[in-house]
């Protein structure tokens, strides 16, 4: 359980009152030549009538115990005004129990809960998937939708050149100001129709609600599916879109008979290695691409189908 902010801050105020009134009282002894003429009695009073009971009120606080740890504060009030920095923070100290958050812990009552590990992970919520080149950063995480939207993913046709074309420009123009840019933005609508036609490149459309959402561009090689380009526009990101146009691809791959999936992503992305390797991706190799506008180090990615 997490603990209220008055109580934590009750609980710091206590472990900075002690930590004054030690240094205090080392620098005393210290400042003093003749240790005879050395108070002991003052020495007690500090040690008992102020560190102690910070000590016992710090134990009922843990316990919720309320009246006892409103009786220490009272104590703690009267034997540390030794300055103002004490005397303030004495008097918040008792302040903080007229708050309604304090009453509440004492009570038992709206304690937060702590985190668990059913928290979405890091890689679960990595939704732009890297690609031949991307630069995917991390996005802030969108509301999520009231009513589960209606999503399917089919094969693009030449016709659809134009969206796959748009899709892909909208996802990656954050990238245009990176170094190097992205490749991608130096494509043309025209290159990926004549790739449709000619059948020497693929794509996958993935669509919320009727609305082309995300896209993949693809190709067979050998004995693997290479998949490259995969985009989401930014407005419906943090969805899982990405991991589904993966599965799409892998399950492509398989009825294929293909026995690899296969991608590249810079190094650099670490969402997208993260996002990659837990859907069981393993780097094979490595390359660094050199441009007159920069230099970028991407690694080979590969997934065995039907493992």
């Amino acid at each position: 359980m997490l603990n209220p902010t008055t109580i934590r801050t009750m609980r710091f105020i206590l472990y900075f009152k002690t930590a004054m009134l030690l240094m205090m009282l080392v620098v005393s002894l210290f400042n003093t030549k003749d240790f005879s003429n050395v108070s002991v009695s003052n020495i007690v009073i500090i040690l008992v009538a102020a560190i102690v009971p910070m000590g016992l009120m710090l134990v009922t606080i843990n316990k919720r115990k309320m009246f006892l740890s409103m009786i220490l504060a009272f104590v703690i009030f009267l034997f540390t005004r030794i300055d103002m920095i004490q005397l303030v923070s004495s008097l918040v100290l008792i302040l903080l129990f007229f708050l309604k958050q304090t009453r509440d812990y004492f009570r038992g009552q709206n304690i937060q809960p702590a985190r668990t590990n059913e928290q979405p992970s890091e890689a679960d919520e990595a939704e732009q998937a890297a690609l031949v080149d991307p630069d995917d950063a991390p996005v802030k995480p969108t509301p999520r939708l009231k009513k589960d939207p209606v999503v399917t993913i089919r094969e693009a046709t030449p016709e659809d050149a134009d969206t796959v074309f748009s899709l892909m420009m909208i996802a990656f123009e954050e990238y245009r100001t990176a170094i190097p840019p992205s490749s991608a933005l130096e494509e043309t609508e025209e290159s990926i129709l004549k790739g449709l036609q000619e059948q020497t490149e693929f794509a996958a459309i993935l669509y919320e609600d009727d609305t082309a959402t995300a896209m993949v561009r693809f190709q067979y090689i050998d004995d693997a599916i290479y998949f490259y380009r995969l985009s989401v526009i930014p407005n419906r990101r943090r969805r899982g879109y990405a991991r589904q146009l993966v599965k799409w691809i892998e399950r492509q791959g398989i009825s294929k008979g293909l026995n690899v999936s296969r991608c590249k992503v810079r190094q650099s992305v670490q969402n997208n290695l993260v996002l990659y390797q837990n859907m069981g991706y393993e780097i094979v190799d490595q390359e660094l691409v050199v441009r007159p506008n920069g230099t970028v180090k991407a690694l080979k990615m590969e997934k065995q189908l039907g493992v």
